[in-house]
C-alpha cells in the first residue's frame, strides 16, 4: 500500500505544488516517495500514480550515483548534517526512459515526528545547459580555425573542441577517398579513457555512402541519431561499440557550398535521449566546421598560389630566377660536400626581338613557352631549368662532367621551335667559386658565343 501525502488534498499547498513550474519531489527517511506533482511527471516521464510508493534513488537516480546518494541520507539521519540542503545545485536525473537529464534541485529537510521528510523543488536545465555549451564549443571552433593553418592541422583540434565541449567521449572525422569509399582519417578520445579497440575498429573500417552512420550522414547530407548501437540494423562496428561500452551515437555532415566535404560522428557510454533540439544545435556547429574549412581549404590553396607564383615563371610555367638562384645554391653545396661536378648554362634565343616584332607579342610569348616545354623533355630530373629573363634560359646540370653537360646543351640549342637558332654559354664550377662567379663565367661565355655569330655553345676557360 502506497503512504499518504504529507500534503494532503484538503491541503491550500496541494493547489500550489501540483500547478507549480517546478517539479516538487517528496520522499521519507526510508528513501520512498511520497509526493509527486503534475510537474515531476512531465520532467521525469513517471506518473504520479507509478512514482508514488517507489524507492527514489532506483526511480530518478542514475546508477553510479546512487551509492553517494544512500550514504548521505544515512549520514543525516545519524548527524542531522546535510551539506546540500537548503542549497541550489545541479545534478543529472533519470528520465523513466532511460536517458539522462540535468536538472537544477533544491532539497529541504522538515521534521516529522521522530522522522524526517525530505522536499525538494527542481527543474530541467537541458535547454541552459545546452545553450551555453553551444556557446562554449561555437567559441573554441572559432579559435581553433582561427590559429589552424590547414584543414588537416585543424581537425583534430575541432574534434576536441566540438566532442568536449557537447559532453561526447570519442569522435572520428571521415571523408571520401578512393573509389568513393568513406575513410576514417582521425579521431579522438576524452582524456582518461581507454577505447582503443573501437578507435582500431574505426580506423580500420571503410563505409559506402549510404551504409552505416558515416555513409548515411553522407548521402542524405542530414545529422543522424543512433540511441542504442547494439540495435542498430546498420551500424557495422556494433560489436567493438559494445566491447567499449559504447551506446549512443550520433553523425554530423560537415556542409560547405551545398555539398558534404566531410562526416564528423561522435560516441558516448551515457544514454540520451534523441532530442531535435540537440540535434539541431550539433548540426548548426557542424555546418560552422563546414564553412571555416572552406575558408581555410581556400586560404591554403591561396597561400600555395602565392608561393608557387613566387618560385614560378607565370609565362613558361619554368621556375623563375629567384627559384633558380635558390637551387643552384643548394647544388653547389651539394657539389662542394660531396666533391661531384656541376656545370651552368646560359641559353639565349637568337633574333628573338626581330621575331616578336616581325610577329607580335603573343607569337613572342607562344615561342618561349614551346622552347620550355620542349627543352624539359630533354633533361634528367635533377637538372634545372629556369626562365632567367626575357628570351635567356638557365641550366643547372649537377653531378655530370663538362663534356656531358656540353651534349645536353647542344640538344636543347637542336631543338630551338620556331626556326630559331640558340646560343649558350656553358662553364664548369670550380672548387670554392661562388654561385656569382660562376654565373658571370657562364654569361661572359654566352657573349663571347653571340660575338661569334650566334647559334653556338661557349665554354668558360
Amino acid at each position: 500500500m502506497k503512504p499518504d501525502t504529507p500534503i494532503t488534498a484538503g491541503d491550500p499547498t496541494r493547489w500550489i505544488v501540483d500547478n507549480a513550474n517546478e517539479a516538487f519531489i517528496s520522499m521519507d527517511a526510508g528513501g520512498f516517495i511520497i509526493d509527486w506533482n503534475r510537474q515531476a511527471e512531465i520532467t521525469l516521464g513517471w506518473s504520479r500514480d507509478d512514482a508514488l510508493g517507489r524507492v527514489l534513488s532506483d526511480t530518478i537516480i542514475p546508477p553510479r550515483c546512487r551509492a553517494a546518494h544512500l550514504l548521505g541520507l544515512e549520514h543525516f539521519l545519524d548527524t542531522g548534517e546535510g551539506p546540500v540542503l537548503d542549497q541550489r545545485f545541479e545534478i543529472e536525473a533519470l528520465h523513466r526512459d532511460g536517458h539522462e537529464l540535468p536538472i537544477e534541485l533544491t532539497i529541504s529537510a522538515v521534521k516529522a515526528g521522530a522522522s524526517h521528510v525530505f522536499h525538494a523543488f527542481l527543474h530541467d536545465i537541458t535547454e541552459r545547459r545546452q545553450s551555453a555549451q553551444f556557446l562554449a564549443s561555437s567559441a573554441a571552433i572559432t579559435t581553433v580555425l582561427a590559429e589552424g593553418e590547414t584543414v588537416e592541422e585543424a581537425i583534430p583540434h575541432l574534434l576536441r573542441a566540438l566532442g568536449e565541449g557537447m559532453g561526447w567521449e570519442f569522435g572520428a572525422y571521415w571523408t571520401v577517398g578512393e573509389r568513393s569509399v568513406l575513410r576514417c582519417r582521425e579521431t579522438w578520445t576524452v582524456s582518461g579513457l581507454d577505447l582503443s579497440s573501437f578507435e582500431a575498429a574505426t580506423r580500420g573500417s571503410s563505409s559506402e555512402p549510404g551504409v552505416g552512420l558515416p555513409g548515411r550522414v553522407w548521402a542524405s547530407e542530414r545529422p543522424a541519431f543512433i540511441p542504442e548501437l547494439t540495435a542498430d540494423p546498420d551500424f557495422p562496428r556494433a560489436a567493438a561499440a559494445a566491447e567499449a561500452g559504447l551506446t549512443v551515437a550520433v553523425g554530423l555532415p560537415l556542409l560547405a557550398g551545398g555539398a558534404v566535404r566531410g562526416v564528423i560522428e561522435y560516441f558516448t557510454r551515457e544514454p540520451r535521449s534523441p532530442a531535435p533540439e540537440a540535434i539541431e544545435m550539433m548540426g548548426t556547429l557542424a555546418a560552422q566546421v563546414g564553412r571555416f574549412l572552406t575558408i581555410l581549404s581556400d586560404r591554403t590553396q591561396l597561400v600555395e598560389r602565392f608561393e608557387r607564383l613566387s618560385f614560378t615563371d607565370e609565362l613558361t610555367g619554368l621556375p623563375n630566377r629567384r627559384a633558380w638562384n635558390e637551387g643552384l645554391e643548394r647544388e653547389l653545396a651539394r657539389a662542394h660536400r660531396k666533391d661531384d661536378p656541376l656545370c651552368l648554362a646560359i641559353i639565349d634565343i637568337d633574333g628573338f626581338k626581330a621575331f616578336n616584332d616581325a610577329h607580335g607579342h603573343p607569337a613572342g610569348d607562344a615561342l618561349l613557352r614551346e622552347a620550355a616545354e620542349a627543352w624539359k623533355g630533354l633533361l634528367r630530373l635533377s637538372d634545372l631549368l629556369a626562365r632567367y629573363g626575357g628570351e635567356e634560359f638557365g641550366l643547372v646540370y649537377p653531378a655530370g662532367p663538362l663534356e656531358n653537360a656540353l651534349a645536353v646543351v647542344e640538344r636543347l640549342r637542336v631543338a630551338t621551335p620556331g626556326e630559331l637558332t640558340s646560343s649558350a654559354g656553358l662553364a664548369a664550377w670550380q672548387s670554392g667559386e661562388s654561385a656569382e662567379e660562376l654565373i658571370c663565367r657562364a654569361d661572359a661565355a654566352l657573349y663571347e658565343a653571340k660575338r661569334r655569330g650566334r647559334n653556338q655553345t661557349v665554354t668558360a676557360p
